[in-house]
């Protein structure tokens, strides 16, 4: 069974060495005062100017009308369809790995796999190394699930790089390359 690495959706590196998580609430926000300097960081015009981008950005209909129907459909909320795509993607995840890749506490995430579990398309088992952790997993209707929803967000994804020229698409990829390079992502391995 693949355990993708427990690496926290959020991290800061502090000025000592190792990394912390940052505290998230209950509904998967970030508390202010787990920000390192929080008290004294104020916006940056390239940081204010990216957050802008990215709001209007998920103004257009177009890039996620295709999941609010699926959502609607199938009865799921954002959240629950976010778990199905980590799941997805990453494979057989242990619960707590899922609560931090969602964004939301390992007490919410139990409540969130139950539901899915519920309408059969996730399913818990007992890691073989480690027989305390849970480990949650698409089922045969799951994948078919994930399958659709990936569908779905290609389309949305083609329909935004198709206002692009190729030679801005490869610009696009490799900034985001580079961002997941210097953060020690999956990208790391692609040499640049």
């Amino acid at each position: 069974m693949r355990v993708p690495a427990n690496r926290p959706a959020l991290r800061v590196q502090p000025s000592g060495a190792g990394e912390e998580e940052l505290e998230l609430t209950e509904e998967g926000g970030v508390t202010d005062d787990a920000l390192p300097g929080a008290e004294q960081d104020s916006p940056t015009p390239a940081s204010r100017r990216l957050h802008e981008l990215i709001i209007q950005l998920g103004r257009y209909r177009s890039l996620r009308d295709p999941l609010h129907g699926i959502c609607e459909s199938n009865q799921l909320t954002p959240t629950q369809i976010h778990a199905l795509m980590w799941l997805g993607n990453d494979g057989p995840t242990h619960v707590g790995v899922l609560a931090q890749r969602v964004g939301i506490t390992k007490k919410t995430i139990t409540g969130v796999v139950d539901r899915l579990e519920d309408m059969k398309l996730v399913e818990r088992t007992r890691d073989a190394e480690d027989r305390r952790a849970v480990v949650a997993q698409l089922t045969t209707e799951g994948v078919k699930l994930f399958n659709l929803i990936s569908r779905s967000v290609d389309q949305g994804l083609r329909r935004m790089l198709d206002l692009l020229p190729a030679d801005d698409q490869e610009a696009l990829f490799g900034l985001l390359e580079r961002v997941l390079k210097r953060l020690g992502g999956p990208a790391s391995e692609q040499a640049l």
